[in-house]
């Protein structure tokens, strides 16, 4: 099962680099007790060698993630940002993306992983939704918008 609740959303986050955006999620992990200390350090890690960043419209999206290790729960970040920071592209590292909402994961069970990327990938592929989520203005209401489009309990 996939945590996904309030504590672990980020609005209009102010930040400079991917880095401290991958930083803020996995902060948050942290604190409500689904990844490790180091979680943040491995996505970072991750990020630096395969990075996630997608060409999506109206605005590019990421979603960082690491491997099982250091996963204690499965769980679901996520962050909309005040200004874009740049991402890597995923098909084409060298090409920086200005991402507004990333999405980072944690997940235990890579079958789990696949369904949830699933999920989320169904909804980057819809401009009118994912301008939507970035309309959202709380954690409570971001949440609740997330749970019913990617069907989350």
């Amino acid at each position: 099962m996939l945590r996904f609740t309030e504590e672990l959303i980020a609005m209009d986050v102010a930040a400079d680099t991917s880095q401290q955006v991958i930083e803020t999620l996995a902060a948050k992990l942290v604190l409500q007790g689904c990844v490790a200390n180091d979680y943040g350090a491995q996505t970072w890690q991750r990020e630096l060698d395969h990075p996630t960043g997608l060409p999506t419209q109206p605005f590019c999206i990421a979603f960082p993630h690491a491997d099982a290790t250091g996963v204690y729960e499965s769980a679901l970040a996520f962050a909309s940002l005040k200004k874009p920071v740049v991402f890597k592209n995923m098909a084409d590292p060298d090409e920086d993306l200005d991402v507004l909402l990333v999405f980072m994961l944690a997940n235990k069970d890579p079958e789990e992983q696949i369904q949830t990327l699933r999920n989320l990938s169904l909804l980057f592929g819809q401009s009118k939704k994912l301008q939507e989520l970035r309309e959202q203005s709380t954690p409570q209401t971001a949440s609740a918008w997330l749970k019913r489009e990617l069907r989350l309990s």
